[in-house]
């Protein structure tokens, strides 16, 4: 296969306690004693750099608590507190984070991004969601309204968060011995915001990043969703499951883009894979079977049920699902959208059992096998254009992603679709967008 050096996959990880996986704490119980255990999350950050990850995702997940005694829910902690100390302990690997529109103030999260992104010398990304969860937006006393309203005040937010991220010109620091000027304070504007839903008055005495200002992640999937990022992101984190759905899903964002009168290549599409590897399929799907609870085990299996529309019983666990069960099922535009690979593997004849241990109903897909299988399936996506790059969740970090690391990564850059080093210092190189330093010109009309 020729090598690509055009255009080449982006990766990113899942920073969740231990492993992407609620249970992957059971593999690690010493350190969980220990919890919260920052060398944890600091060792995943340098393997995922050792790896040539081009960023790393922090959720955020305030005031939610795990439904079961057995789960260890990420993300809890702060995440730019968390981001914060992964940063100096790495010198490539971006930083997205996630902070919610609905329930956070202006001057909090522009400060805080741009504080992050110089002290890290330009790696920094605001996953700028706008927070649809009840729980966590009555603990910040607030309320969660429409898509529509969550969305308008999230337009205004980013538009005053980079106004704020701008108030620095470019050529205000001096730190001139000499004249014993440190910096021009005549080019640090203060600015007055007022709109809607969010003001500020002040300035933000902070100079930019090797970047500029922080890249614009955003991660969703409704069109309010994908008419936001076509406006201000430049990485979109999705949910799809089969490549036509990534494509459909990439060429949408694209136009969005393209409505708002930016390059398309400017906003970068990552979808979710979750890597289940083994030295074979059989030993992959027993590995990934350890994390998966009898309750869950029974909620999928009926979850399954309800999508081919039937009902399994004790009796069907171990067997194939009967052919007629499968043919009778109509696929429309309001079906799961797993079906497809539900039927498809089905079909195959697995098990019911393994349906459930392929990961058939879960919120992204599964590659399954050794590392080559999870190799095929990114280069099958990224080449087919359903896909610019993933973020990978593996089970847990300290076996299933270092075997990403040692055993994928390699397959993927001997393929020539993803990059054997770093393009430069900051996020934006490594992502191959363009340097940004307040609001977007193209958008002022």
């Amino acid at each position: 296969m020729a090598k690509n050096k055009e255009k080449q996959m982006v990766l990113g990880l899942l920073l969740g306690p231990y492993g992407a996986n609620s249970k992957a704490w059971t593999e690690n119980v010493e350190s969980a004693k220990n919890y919260p255990d920052i060398n944890e999350d600091i060792r995943a950050a340098q393997l995922a750099e050792k790896g040539k990850f081009q960023f790393m995702f922090f959720g955020d997940f305030p005031a939610i608590k795990p439904a079961t005694s057995d789960e260890l829910r990420a993300m809890v902690l702060d995440p730019i507190i968390m981001s914060g100390i992964v940063a100096s302990h790495t010198k490539h690997l971006g930083l997205a984070i996630t902070k919610a529109t609905s329930w956070n103030n202006v001057y909090d999260v522009a400060r805080e991004f741009k504080t992050l992104d110089a002290v890290s010398n330009g790696r920094v990304g605001w996953n700028a969601v706008t927070g649809a969860n009840e729980v966590s937006a009555n603990a910040f006393g607030a309320s969660v309204g429409s898509s529509k309203e969550r969305y308008e005040e999230a337009y205004e937010f980013v538009e005053f968060v980079q106004e704020l991220w701008s108030v620095w010109d470019k050529d205000a620091l001096q730190a001139d011995k000499d004249s014993g000027i440190f910096a021009d304070y005549e080019k640090v504007r203060t600015v007055s915001l007022k709109g809607k839903y969010n003001e500020s008055i002040g300035t933000l005495p902070i100079p930019p990043s090797p970047q500029g200002q922080p890249v614009i992640v955003h991660a969703g999937g409704s069109s309010n969703s994908i008419a936001f990022a076509g406006r201000y992101a430049n990485v979109f984190i999705g949910e799809v499951w089969t490549i036509e759905q990534g494509q459909a899903m990439r060429q949408a964002l694209r136009q969005a883009a393209v409505d708002n009168g930016r390059d398309p290549d400017e906003i970068k599409f990552i979808a979710g894979l979750m890597p289940l590897i083994g030295d074979n399929k059989r030993e992959a799907l027993d590995r990934h079977a350890k994390f998966i609870d009898e309750k869950t085990f029974r909620q999928r299996i009926a979850h399954i049920g309800y999508a081919l529309n039937t009902r399994f019983g004790p009796q069907d666990i171990d067997q194939p699902i009967n052919k007629e069960i499968l043919d009778r099922v109509v696929v429309t535009p309001y079906s799961d959208p797993r079906i497809d690979n539900v039927l498809k593997l089905a079909y195959e004849g697995w098990t019911l059992r393994d349906l459930v241990y392929h990961s058939v109903i879960d919120y992204h897909p599964a590659a399954v096998g050794d590392a080559k299988a999870t190799a095929d399936h990114l280069t099958e996506w990224f080449e087919a254009g359903a896909a610019d790059g993933f973020w990978i969740m593996p089970d847990t970090y300290e076996v299933d992603f270092q075997r990403f690391v040692d055993e994928v990564v390699p397959i993927l850059q001997e393929r020539g679709v993803f990059h054997e080093d770093y393009e430069g210092e900051t996020l934006r190189e490594n992502l191959n967008i363009p340097y940004q330093y307040g609001r977007d010109e193209r958008l002022e009309s």
